[in-house]
């Protein structure tokens, strides 16, 4: 964007967000962590980069993710493996994360998400439906604090991954989540009308739960099949 001489334009939330993820990653890297080291508690990385403490707690979940970290409640976040970041450098390999590339991804996401979620309706637990309230209410906190970072969280769908119990699947996902996301950060896409792109999560998950599997399916192609219009952003529409 260019700059009119004399004029000060704003910073982009979304800078300051996509800075945070790197300088979190540069830590790992820098540090030599290895899988299972921890990392500095969201308040001490609030301070060392003197960013707010919700956009931190944010960053780390899209680290999650991506499969960078992972986040035990009362314990901490903890490195993992690097194995799943080899293998997304090496399927974009010579290929840009850009607006054109999640168009081409999108209709590999909708038959793994959907694959995902007819595998995950099998194992219908109460325990596992437990789990994909909690991703819900959680994703609801974090709209009402952050609605632009919250776009970038792929909790709702991540959770039906680790519940489906078919890891090949779980890991297809991942990496597909992986690359859509890259996109997502590199080109500081932040989603409108994500109140109405909860909603919808939370009617497949009524259905899910009430066990009408055509009509959670239905409303998940829906939903995914929104995920990219004309200008690769979701339908602003809110109603």
């Amino acid at each position: 964007m260019t700059v009119p001489e004399g004029h000060l334009v704003a910073i982009e939330r979304m800078d300051v967000f996509r800075e945070v993820l790197f300088r979190i990653d540069q830590h790992i890297e820098s540090n030599h962590l290895k899988p299972g080291d921890r990392l500095p508690s969201d308040r001490e990385l609030a301070s060392a980069l003197q960013v707010s403490r919700p956009l931190v707690r944010q960053a780390i979940k899209v680290l999650e993710s991506l499969g960078r970290v992972t986040a035990q409640q009362g314990s901490g976040t903890y490195v993992q493996a690097a194995s799943h970041r080899v293998a997304v450098r090496e399927l974009m390999r010579g290929l840009a994360f850009d607006r054109e590339l999640m168009r081409q991804v999108l209709p590999v996401r909708i038959a793994i998400e959907l694959e995902v979620l007819r595998a995950a309706f099998e194992r219908r637990t109460p325990a596992n439906l437990g789990l994909l309230r909690s991703a819900l209410d959680q994703r609801e906190r974090q709209l009402a604090d952050d609605v632009q970072e919250a776009s970038l969280d792929l909790t709702f769908e991540a959770t039906l991954g680790r519940v489906c119990g078919n890891e090949v699947l779980r890991r297809l996902q991942a990496l597909v989540h992986d690359v859509w996301l890259e996109a997502q950060i590199a080109e500081g896409l932040a989603p409108g009308g994500l109140s109405r792109l909860h909603r919808e999560h939370r009617q497949v998950f009524e259905a899910f739960a009430a066990g009408e599997l055509h009509e959670a399916i239905s409303r998940f192609r829906d939903h995914l099949s929104n995920l990219s219009g004309p200008d690769g952003r979701p339908d602003e529409a809110d109603g």
